[in-house]
């Protein structure tokens, strides 16, 4: 089983990843709990991009991605799978369409690059209002402002493959609702 968790810079992404995680573990199941950028080269300068420390064009950037997606799913997400195991990814093919698309990259051009990119089973997007999730976020990236966050988040509402979570709760409230949308796929 593949999930991702999706959503804007403060929202709760690593949070609840690891939650997801630690629960799926403790059900005595296999996991890899990943996100992007991978912690290749690619991922490493797509790093420095986002701390503003190297600088390029969106749709540079939407490259960028995509290829770190590329090496990603074939040297880690994709074996994990053949192993049985299920994947926990922070961040996919939705963030690089939601946020280069608010940068003016065409979605359909992303959509065409990303073709390799295998289906998650989940795709689970943590909604918070930008304004909240701007104020949360401290890691410091180009994108973390409330202005950026807002086109961001118009981009993301666009997308129709992902089970909306409200994330303006409490953790083990947050935590609680993605539980009940996953357990019924673990039955399967």
């Amino acid at each position: 089983m593949f999930i991702v968790v999706e959503g804007l810079d403060g929202c709760g992404k690593t949070t609840q990843g690891k939650a997801i995680n630690n629960w799926l573990i403790q059900e005595g199941r296999e996991t890899l709990l990943t996100g992007e950028p991978s912690n290749n080269q690619i991922g490493l300068f797509l790093r420095e991009v986002l701390m503003g420390v190297q600088k390029t064009d969106p749709k540079t950037l939407a490259l960028l991605f995509t290829a770190d997606r590329y090496w990603h799913l074939e040297k880690e997400v994709k074996p994990a799978l053949n192993e049985g195991k299920i994947v926990v990814m922070e961040r996919y093919v939705n963030s690089t369409i939601a946020y280069q698309a608010a940068q003016g990259v065409e979605r359909k051009w992303i959509r065409e690059v990303n073709r390799f990119a295998i289906k998650p089973d989940l795709t689970l997007f943590l909604d918070m209002k930008p304004e909240i999730a701007a104020q949360r976020a401290d890691s410091g990236e180009i994108f973390e402002n409330r202005e950026f966050q807002e086109k961001v988040y118009v981009e993301y509402m666009k997308l129709k493959d992902m089970i909306i979570v409200e994330a303006d709760k409490t953790r083990e409230q947050v935590f609680h609702e993605i539980k009940e949308v996953i357990e019924p796929l673990l039955e399967k």
